[in-house]
Formats: structure tokens, sequence, C-alpha cells
């Protein structure tokens, strides 16, 4: 069973520089009562050599299951190993000491919170990863003041695992993450699913930043990278597989329209390898029902 209280939990592939980055400033954390536990995607550097020379890390290896096998991964080993909760994060996201300290405090503030998140910047500084706000009450009338006032909290609807904190309670009650997701859509699915059930918020205090590569919203009419022009399937897939998902056939429409338009726009242009990924993920929705697994209770 687990000594600590905290489970860090960060998926890594292939990036080794980031990923050191990120253990320091983890180690650096005001709050004491943690394990950082890393999920290795299969990484080919030297990711895992590094790794296994830490005394201070618990290292687990898989293939490559992309992020959301990742956080699947890691989060079933946090609830099946006796943690009380669980921090996960990308790779790439450093993270102010008083972080973790910021979002134990906030998750404690209040009755019954599905999950607490933190504000995630850039490395210019700017917001990013802004979850998606849920600013009115029962009553219809708007609570964000209130808050942010008595605790520096926003009620959100989702966020992205940049960084979110969550008990393993929770994660028993809600299951785990949909690893068939691959990549991209797998934590708004999963904070929307938390949400769903209970008040869910990001924690103003709490800072991180989020250093990756390009720091602009992702367009794949701009892609020239053939790798990443073939993972925008899982993109486009996951997106419309969410709006179904949660029966918000309005945004189902919005977004199944933008898709088309820029269907019609990548074939105006003669992207025709962009244009497939967009028929494929489309076609591919129709079929795609992933079921939510859970972790196994008192299996140690």
């Amino acid at each position: 069973m687990a000594d600590k209280a905290v489970a860090i939990i960060a998926v890594t592939y292939n990036r080794l520089d980031l990923l050191k980055e990120e253990i320091n400033s983890l180690r650096e954390q005001t709050y004491k009562d943690a394990q950082i536990i890393v999920v290795n995607n299969g990484s080919t550097d030297d990711t895992l050599s590094w790794l296994q020379q830490q005394q201070d890390i618990i290292t687990i290896t898989q293939e490559n299951l992309g992020g959301a096998g990742g956080f699947f991964t890691g989060m079933k080993y946090a609830a099946e190993n006796g943690y009380k909760y669980c921090w996960v994060m990308d790779d790439d996201v450093i993270c102010q000491p008083t972080a973790l300290d910021e979002l134990v405090s906030a998750y404690k503030a209040l009755p019954n919170i599905g999950f607490v998140c933190s504000r995630v910047i850039g490395i210019n500084g700017q917001p990013m990863n802004t979850p998606n706000i849920n600013s009115l009450k029962a009553d219809g009338y708007n609570d964000v003041i209130d808050y942010v006032a008595n605790y520096a909290l926003v009620k959100v609807i989702h966020a992205t695992f940049v960084s979110v904190f969550l008990s393993t309670k929770t994660i028993f009650e809600v299951g785990l993450p949909l690893k068939e997701y691959f990549i991209w859509g797998d934590d708004v699915e999963y904070t929307r699913r938390i949400s769903s059930k209970y008040p869910c918020f990001v924690a103003c205090r709490s800072i991180v930043t989020h250093k990756r590569a390009i720091q602009k919203s992702l367009q794949l009419i701009q892609e020239t990278n053939p790798r990443r022009i073939a993972m925008n399937f899982y993109k486009f897939r996951n997106e419309l597989n969410n709006e179904r998902k949660f029966k918000d056939w309005h945004m189902f429409l919005i977004t199944f329209l933008k898709d088309i338009i820029l269907l019609i726009k990548l074939l105006s242009h003669f992207k025709l390898r962009h244009a497939f990924i967009i028929v494929k993920s489309i076609l591919s929705t129709i079929t795609f029902r992933p079921k939510v697994q859970f972790p196994i209770e008192n299996s140690k």
C-alpha cells in the first residue's frame, strides 16, 4: 500500500529534457506527502535509462498507448495501490513550488469536489489550456464572484491533463480515462464525466507553465509533418465523440459543420492527405463506442 497521500502521475514519450525539468519542479514542491510516478510510453531516447537511476520515482514502462493510455495506466496504478489523491500532468509542465499545496487546499476547501485544476500559463506568460468555465448556479444566477472572492476558485466544466487533481475515490466511482482515445480529447471527456456529477474548479493560486513546443492552437490545414497530419485523426474523431457522448447535440452539429467546412477548404487547396483525415474521423465516429473501465478495488 502507498505510504504517501498523493500520486503525482506524469506521462512521457521521448521528451527527456522537458521531463527532467518537470521532475525538478516536482521535487521542489512545498507539499511533501506525494510520490512521483512516471508512465513511460515506450520512449526510444534515454528516458528509461535516466528514470532507472532515480531513487525517488516509480517508473511504469509500457508500449506507446498515447497520452490517454498513459493516464489510464497511471491512474489505475494509483487507485489500486492505495493512494488517496492523484495529480496528473503531461511531461512538459513546470510547476511553481506551491502548485500542489494550493491544489490540496482548494480540494479540501469545499465538500464533494470532483476535481481541481491549476491555472496554466505558456512560456510567454500568457494563459493557455484555459478550462471551460461553468458560471451558473442551479438557480441560474452567476456564482463566479462568490467562489473567486472566498476561495480563489472558478467553477469549470472540463479541463486538460496539464494539471488536474482528484481523489482516487472519484476514480473508483466514475472509472478511468478512455485509453482508446490515444491522444487529444481524453482529458475533456474524463473531466466532463466528473463534472456531470460534482462541482469542479480551477484553483487560481495553483500555477503551472506548459512548455508546449507550439504555443498557439494547432491547425490541421497548416500542418506539414506527415506524422502529425495522421495524428489529427484522433483529434477530430474524439471531439465529435465527446459531443455525442454527452448529448450536446447543438455542439455536435456545430463541430460537424466546422469539420465539413474544413474538409471543403482542404480539398480546394488540394490537400488530399489532410482531407482524408477528416473523412476518416467522421466515418470512424459512427462505430466508435469505447467502454469505461474501472480500477480493481482492494487489489493490494
